[in-house]
């Protein structure tokens, strides 16, 4: 696993909370909602989302803006939103 290796290899923080987040069961990995994700995001455009868990599309959200979102999974109507509005949608292996 990717992760084990960079928490043994390297001293970074960031690395080690996700490889814990990586080990949790799925009940302790809940879905983030696309509207709670731009929420979250409003004003942090430059930088990463990263989430150990599923992304999932909210039709509510209607203006999108390009975020960059680092994800275990993403539906697929999620997905398309996100990279239709110029964003870009990363796997674990692509961040690291």
């Amino acid at each position: 696993m990717l992760y084990r290796f960079l928490v043994r290899r390297t001293s970074s923080r960031f690395n080690a909370v996700v490889l814990k987040r990586l080990f949790m069961s799925r009940v302790n990995r809940p879905p983030l909602s696309l509207s709670q994700l731009i929420k979250l995001m409003n004003g942090k455009e430059d930088k990463i989302a990263v989430l150990v868990g599923s992304v999932t599309d909210d039709t509510s959200a209607h203006d999108i803006p390009a975020l960059k979102v680092t994800a275990l999974r993403f539906t697929e109507t999620a997905r398309a939103r996100i990279e239709k509005a110029g964003g870009e949608c990363l796997t674990f292996d692509q961040l690291a």
